[in-house]
């Protein structure tokens, strides 16, 4: 519905206009929840610790993580050296190192965590129905399924029956050092835009 040049004009997306002076109408006040000086410290903190945290300085993490996503994605050593203007060795030599590999690894289990957890939270949304179809088989005219729906019941309750587990531990080899050696020529790649 049109207004007539009296009333406020409503747009699709909910904002009304007043038509006298083209202004936005607020109902309610519009606020922002600003921070105090101590939540924003403590963000501070948890973003300099996770950055603390990562396995490479930023250079090295910089290199690392388009080598890593351009093979991710399927672009062979050859493509990945003309893309970041370095030689095929260098890319080579970053996909063979200890950092490269740790990198890669978490991010795949990172990938597959949360696969699991979309997986969990689809079981969780079902559990209810589940319960509910697994309730009812109790009053099942066959036996075998009563005492079956009964015994799953009872084990997702916490009654089920306690396992004996025997443990023996045998302790052998002794310890082991392992020198471990820094990589001194890590190529690096040069993220900002040309200007």
């Amino acid at each position: 519905m049109l207004a007539t040049g009296f009333e406020n004009l409503t747009l699709a997306d909910g904002t009304v206009i007043n038509p006298d002076n083209g202004a936005i109408v607020r109902d309610t006040p519009v606020t922002v929840e600003v921070p105090n000086n101590t939540e924003i410290q403590r963000e501070l903190v948890i973003a300099r610790t996770r950055i603390a945290e990562l396995p490479a300085p930023s250079e090295q993490m910089n290199t690392i993580s388009v080598i890593l996503c351009y093979t991710m994605y399927g672009v062979s050593n050859d493509d990945i050296a003309t893309l970041v203007k370095l030689p095929v060795e260098s890319v080579q030599r970053v996909k063979m190192s200890d950092v490269y590999k740790e990198v890669q690894t978490s991010f795949i289990n990172n990938i597959i965590a949360s696969d699991k957890s979309e997986v969990r939270d689809m079981f969780v949304e079902q559990s209810k129905h589940a319960a509910t179809r697994m309730t009812s088989l109790m009053s099942s005219d066959s036996e075998a399924i009563q005492m079956s729906a009964a015994k799953d019941i009872l084990d997702r309750a916490g009654q089920r029956p306690v396992d004996v587990v025997e443990h023996r531990h045998q302790i052998e080899g002794g310890l082991t050092i392992q020198y471990k050696k820094q990589e001194q020529d890590f190529p690096t790649i040069d993220v900002t835009p040309d200007a």
